[in-house]
């Protein structure tokens, strides 16, 4: 009888103050950040046209030779082939071969397109975008910007419920996709090299924390 009146009065017992008192709270924030882009990317074509397509894809072979030499040329270029097709034309009667050569490097990229397309390649586009290594810097700095987001609203609402932060129990971080700039307008051939104008991209990261108040 005595334990079960021990055991009545211990359920009735108020809860400790911390029990009381604490606070689950969610939140999510997002970072954003401005990175200047620091690499470009291009893409062009070899194509040629031959009573034979052996003649077409000769002619193309050849001129993508020379093409990878001169890109290669260029200090910081990187140069590599692409898609490879060959087809007939029948209203014309000829066969068409074409290969396309992919860029990426520095500023000087703009240049080698324009002396590319001089030696008779076709632009097919052309745009800044951000190596990995600024991708990274701006998602780490990004994801800095967004936590600090989320202790500030936290402390905010702690205090708006007379109650203050005490423990971060989880913090999941979500890095969006890289947010590319346009692209160049397409340009089939020119004598001269594109106007590529390098536009800041927006890096962004979202956290979501969960977190302890209590008084």
């Amino acid at each position: 009888m005595i334990r079960r009146l021990l055991l009545v009065a211990a359920l009735l017992a108020p809860l400790p103050a911390f029990a009381q008192s604490e606070t689950r709270l969610r939140l999510s924030e997002s970072g954003s950040v401005t990175v200047q882009p620091d690499e470009l990317v291009a893409s062009l074509r070899v194509e040629a046209r031959a009573g034979t397509a052996a003649e077409a894809q000769e002619q193309v072979n050849r001129a993508m030779a020379a093409a990878l030499a001169t890109a290669r040329a260029v200090t910081g270029a990187r140069a590599t082939t692409g898609h490879y097709a060959a087809r007939a034309d029948r209203d014309k009667q000829e066969f068409v071969a074409q290969q396309s050569l992919n860029l990426r490097g520095p500023q000087a990229l703009v240049a080698l397109v324009g002396q590319l397309q001089a030696e008779g390649l076709l632009l097919d586009h052309i745009a800044w975008q951000l190596t990995e290594a600024a991708q990274r810097q701006g998602r780490d700095e990004a994801t800095r910007v967004a936590i600090r987001a989320v202790q500030e609203r936290a402390a905010a609402i702690a205090r708006d419920l007379g109650l203050r932060v005490t423990a971060l129990r989880d913090l999941y971080v979500e890095s969006a996709p890289e947010a590319r700039p346009m692209m160049a307008a397409r340009a089939m051939s020119a004598p001269t090299a594109p106007s590529v104008t390098a536009e800041e991209i927006t890096v962004t990261a979202r956290v979501t924390a969960d977190l302890l108040l209590r008084r």
